[in-house]
């Protein structure tokens, strides 16, 4: 029986991604899993949420809403001014 699935060369939609790109990927992602594992979280429960974020923003009323949020306009200009960065904690 074959697997539909991406190769690592393509993503899920068949769009090419380089290889180095694709690992650069897995290393991020298995970071954030450890992170959240830290945290507390099960395995189980860090996987889920890696792959809600990856793909929240993918769906159109998720976007607009962020769009239009004030919070996240403010939080925006925050990063812009560099008063905070994204991924780094003190």
């Amino acid at each position: 029986m074959r697997h539909n699935r991406p190769s690592p060369e393509h993503n899920e939609y068949g769009k090419h991604i380089e290889l180095n790109d694709f690992r650069e990927r897995v290393r991020q992602e298995q970071r954030q899993v450890e992170e959240l594992m830290e945290r507390g979280f099960f395995w189980e429960e860090a996987i889920k949420l890696v792959q809600l974020h990856e793909h929240l923003y993918e769906n159109a009323e998720v976007r607009q809403r962020m769009e239009d949020d004030e919070y996240m306009q403010f939080a925006r200009w925050l990063y812009k001014q560099g008063a905070i960065n994204e991924g780094e904690h003190e």
